[in-house]
């Protein structure tokens, strides 16, 4: 038996609404434990029922289904809504719970079942969220085996992509098997299909901010690190407040006819004054791929390389300095040793940094800046000394 309580992913909202939610199985339990109000159940070969979907949802067969449900409920709500907040997750819990509802209600076989219920469609959409949103986030596990006259309990930390995905692959599995007939594995699999179409939606529109630590940005960027953060933990906005968000700044624009470099300009600004640094990364990323010749303003793309150099994002505050560089009417000379600073120390290029060690002579610098080029001159030269191995690899400008 596998029991999950807890998380160490960051939570920036508490979890008012995942609490309402185990509030309300509860009570929708104890009102009608023997479940004689059938017309909220989801009946299943008696046509389309929309009141159902979502009234099922909160219903729970026996005291065991329901404080599975609770616990697994409580270790992926905690996740979801501390990155949406309380509305924003209520939203998802319902539109998940809904959506698997409609399509067992619409397309099942029922077989023999003549209804179902539970909050397991959406729990496993939850799960499938967390997958996407967090996947090297760990949670924390009661494990206990019995056997040979011997109960053994452990408590490992189990990386949630593979929890989440075991899960959800073995309901999928299983699901197939029945011919994708009425059944809590079909319940299961859609849900989290509900979780992983929403989870995939919502960071393509932007409107969840993973901090670059998602599924998507760690198979496209190879991201690094640890999420066993020390620093304090930022406020973050909610869903319900990245969409109002999104709308009034697409309505401003529309009604100003603003200009598309300055807009970005700004939305680059917001994203950096918020401490958003994977956002800004994502947003400066995109739109230089839409309009090459976009040049962001000095100050922004300045304090861009500061913020990527802050959380360690050594490959992207190199081509950002790059970029700089390159564009810049009036760059400066430590934005150059930066780079070289950063090829040298942290990504162990030591001929790339010496490159970009050359374009800056000596005599051009300050006398502070000049013995800091001959300390990164002489470390390069050491680690090409020592045997570096380096590929002809340039940094590319982004």
């Amino acid at each position: 038996m596998i029991i999950p309580w807890g998380t160490d992913a960051p939570i920036y909202h508490r979890p008012i609404a995942t609490i309402g939610v185990m509030i309300a199985c509860v009570v929708a339990f104890a009102v009608d434990p023997k479940h004689e109000h059938t017309q909220y159940m989801l009946a299943l070969g008696d046509g389309i029922h929309p009141l159902q979907w979502v009234t099922n949802i909160f219903l729970h067969g026996d005291i065991f289904h329901l404080l599975g449900n609770l616990l697994f409920l409580w270790a992926f709500g905690i996740v979801v809504e501390g990155k949406v907040g309380a509305i924003g997750f209520v939203a998802l819990f319902v539109a998940m719970g809904t959506f698997q509802s409609a399509l067992i209600q619409a397309f099942a076989d029922p077989g023999h079942a003549r209804y179902m219920l539970g909050a397991s469609g959406s729990i496993y959409g939850l799960m499938a969220l967390c997958m996407i949103w967090a996947p090297r986030n760990d949670l924390y596990c009661l494990v206990i085996l019995s056997g040979f006259m011997r109960i053994l309990v452990f408590q490992p930390e189990i990386p949630i992509l593979w929890f989440s995905a075991f899960y959800i692959a073995w309901e999928v599995m299983v699901a197939s098997l029945l011919s994708l007939s009425a059944s809590s594995s079909l319940a299961h699999a859609t849900g989290g299909l509900g979780g992983v179409i929403l989870g995939l939606l919502l960071l393509k529109l932007d409107l969840v901010d993973c901090e670059g630590w998602d599924l998507i940005s760690r198979m496209r960027h190879g991201r690094t690190g640890t999420m066993h953060r020390t620093e304090k933990k930022r406020t973050q906005r909610s869903l319900v407040e990245r969409v109002h968000k999104k709308a009034k700044k697409a309505r401003k624009a529309r009604a100003a006819g603003e200009d598309p470099d300055l807009l970005a300009a700004r939305t680059l600004r917001e994203h950096l004054d918020a401490d958003e640094t994977e956002a800004a990364m994502g947003f400066y990323r995109a739109f230089r791929r839409k309009r090459p010749a976009w040049r962001p303003p000095d100050p922004e793309r300045v304090d861009l390389i500061k913020a990527l150099a802050a959380v360690g994002q050594w490959e992207d505050a190199a081509g950002v300095m790059r970029a700089y560089l390159d564009e810049s009417r009036l760059p400066s000379p430590k934005i150059r040793l930066k780079l070289a600073e950063v090829l040298i120390r942290r990504l162990d290029r030591p001929v790339a940094g010496l490159r970009v060690l050359e374009q800056t002579p000596v005599s051009d610098l300050p006398a502070n800046l000049a013995e800091g080029r001959r300390k990164l001159e002489a470390m390069a030269r050491r680690l090409l000394d020592e045997g570096t191995l380096e590929l002809d690899d340039p940094v590319q400008a982004i």
